[in-house]
């Protein structure tokens, strides 16, 4: 049995995680076998508790269950300030039966069960995400990206808004309406890991406007997910002809390794020589790491399309970094691969005023000879 395309999405994307904390207390947990799921959310007033085994399909109403395939059942227990109701509807092979309980015991399907079931599967459509391809679908349909967007400010979870969001962006929007799901985002997902999963679904070729790709960029704390956000952009034509704009992005990341990892990314062949200058003086120097400089400026060195004027502009990064023994490394590099007379000259001068061991100046300059 197949678990149906209304609850496919919560149990493959939640199916690894044994337990994903949210704020004020809330909690998701989900388990899931060949054929049976279980989720629970908890937070301090309420928990929440599903289990389905086989296919289930919501009514068109979304208050009632049309079908689950034979064998499958649904369970639903919910409890709130310590009273609980729950139900259980099976398929036995000739239809679908419905057990109703409250404080743990039994009452007829008719009325109450009913009731409670109409009540309890909005809610669920809101908690998990649950018939959420279906949803998007028929609100934006009817009502547009505006419908869905003030949709998600009732979901519960990160996760789920994220769902949400992304099913919106795959839509043909407009650029204000991409704007608006964006700011969405930005002020509804606290989780940069769930903020990124919302901006893959956007185009890298929309964020040629490079405010709304500051404004995400500038929404997420963690330099991983600035990383993984600004690679895949910097790896397509998007930032062709912004040197100094990408590099402007990149010092928004704090740390060494990720904001080398996002530079090496950038297109240096297409770097005006002013841009590859601005990147020397302006980008360089926010690296801590005498490591990482070396590696970006080697990086720009192999790929920079060089000439004579751009390896002197390289040249001119030798001065922010500290220690001779990369100093002597990074003058190296450049004289054995682009080793000029003007070239080797600067090398000379450069390794005379910035290093102070005998011993890295007396390799530098040999080779400069």
């Amino acid at each position: 049995m197949n678990i149906s395309p209304k609850f496919y999405y919560l149990w493959i994307l939640l199916i690894a995680m044994s337990s994903l904390q949210l704020v004020n207390g809330q909690s998701i947990s989900i388990s899931s076998s060949e054929t049976t799921h279980n989720f629970v959310f908890n937070d301090d007033n309420q928990k929440l508790k599903v289990e389905s085994n086989g296919k289930v399909e919501i009514g068109n109403d979304e208050k009632s269950i049309s079908s689950i395939s034979a064998g499958g059942y649904l369970k639903i227990e919910k409890t709130t300030f310590g009273n609980s109701r729950s139900i259980v509807i099976k398929n036995d092979g000739s239809g679908l039966s419905y057990e109703y309980k409250e404080g743990g015991r039994k009452k007829p399907f008719e009325p109450d069960g009913k009731v409670w079931l109409a009540e309890i599967l909005p809610e669920l459509m809101n908690t998990t995400s649950l018939g959420a391809e279906e949803r998007v679908e028929k609100i934006y349909a009817s009502s547009g990206a505006k419908a869905v967007l003030g949709l998600v400010d009732q979901l519960k979870g990160d996760y789920l808004k994220s769902i949400y969001l992304g099913l919106l962006m795959k839509k043909n929007l407009n650029p204000a309406e991409i704007s608006s799901c964006i700011d969405k985002t930005i002020s509804q997902i606290d989780s940069d890991h769930y903020q990124l999963e919302v901006y893959k679904r956007v185009n890298p070729g929309y964020f040629k406007d490079l405010n709304q790709l500051n404004k995400a960029v500038g929404a997420l704390d963690s330099d991983h997910f600035k990383t993984e956000l600004l690679m895949p952009i910097f790896k397509t034509n998007v930032m062709d002809g912004k040197g100094e704009e990408s590099i402007r992005l990149i010092k928004m990341v704090d740390s060494d390794h990720f904001k080398t990892e996002i530079a090496k990314s950038i297109s240096f062949s297409s770097l005006s020589d002013q841009e590859m200058k601005f990147m020397v003086n302006e980008l360089v120097p926010t690296i801590d790491s005498d490591h990482f400089k070396n590696e970006l400026l080697k990086t720009a060195v192999d790929s920079g399309n060089m000439n004579e004027n751009r390896v002197l502009i390289i040249l001119d990064g030798i001065e922010s970094i500290d220690s001779d023994h990369f100093k002597a490394e990074l003058l190296l590099y450049l004289c054995r691969k682009h080793g000029s007379e003007k070239v080797k000259t600067k090398i000379r001068e450069t390794a005379k005023n910035q290093i102070d061991s005998s011993h890295f100046l007396g390799e530098v300059m040999k080779c400069a000879a």
